[in-house]
């Protein structure tokens, strides 16, 4: 069975590059398909980064549009087509949702992240032990779901220091979140421990939301909102019990950053959130 490969950044970047050169020629998806000699819905399925077509796919594309294949931007998007068969690790995780595997890959090209989490320590800040914890939770009689759940948690965390450049992520943790009880007291302890450890880097920004600071515009839920290079558009994530939300349109980014900017005003200083969450991590008996 072939793997799912969810669309990516790189995918996106070619799709909109291929688009423009059928446009600048003035040429309908319609017409595309006839002289490629495939349906219309591959053509926008290429396009919109869903199908990650082959170098050789790109060449007859090139052709088919009379554009020179050897020249630079002919030879640029073949190229780009070839780092498209580069498989992810991702891949391999053939018990998780797609959505998941879709974020996952997405999370791996994105340049920035900003995230609240209301009631959980982030996954890209959470121990193994606390991971575990977490993951089993309804997953009790499915050990290897929970197993592929928890290295893909930690392997995703390679994006803040193995990744060059790491990825900058600046996380609002609560103070519930802080004070949940997940695991024993020693799990809880090196938990917050490991907080304060990855904020230390200097692309981590973790500010504590805490409960003094009231009501505010995310009482529903937690969302994160990824940034990305080379003028591809952010993304917009939200978990929820139905399933993973993607959000794209301008307007729903907008959002999501309003209100994350709303909840670092709410939030304590970095500074003064290392303390806080320090003061946590003393009084667990």
């Amino acid at each position: 069975m072939a793997r799912f490969t969810p669309p990516t950044p790189r995918s996106r970047r070619l799709g909109r590059e291929l688009r423009r050169l059928r446009e600048a020629r003035s040429l309908t998806q319609g017409d595309a398909a006839k002289l490629l000699r495939c349906s219309q819905q591959r053509i926008a399925r290429i396009e919109s980064g869903d199908i990650k077509p082959r170098p050789r796919d790109v060449l007859e594309i090139l052709v088919a549009y009379d554009v020179p294949h050897d020249e630079e931007q002919g030879l640029t998007l073949r190229a780009m087509a070839e780092q498209l068969r580069e498989p992810g690790w991702w891949q391999r995780l053939n018990t998780l949702p797609a959505r998941y595997v879709t974020f996952i890959a997405y999370e791996a090209e994105a340049t920035d992240l900003r995230q609240f989490q209301p009631t959980l320590i982030p996954g890209l800040m959470q121990t193994r032990a606390y991971a575990q914890e977490v993951i089993r939770i309804g997953r009790e009689t499915d050990q290897e779901e929970t197993t592929q759940r928890v290295e893909a948690r930690l392997k995703r965390q390679e994006v803040l220091t193995a990744r060059k450049p790491p990825l900058r992520l600046q996380a609002i943790i609560t103070e519930q979140a802080l004070m949940l009880e997940v695991g024993d007291a020693d799990v809880r302890r090196e938990q917050l421990a490991h907080i304060i450890k990855v904020a230390a880097l200097p692309n981590v920004t973790v500010q504590v939301l805490t409960l003094a600071a009231g009501a505010h515009l995310a009482v529903h839920g937690g969302f994160e909102v990824l940034t990305f290079a080379d003028g591809d558009p952010p993304l917009g994530y939200i978990e929820t019990l139905a399933g993973e939300l993607f959000l794209e349109s301008p307007e729903e980014i907008r959002r999501l950053t309003g209100v994350h900017e709303h909840l670092l005003s709410l939030a304590l200083s970095p500074r003064e959130s290392i303390r806080f969450i320090q003061e946590k991590q003393d009084g667990i008996g």
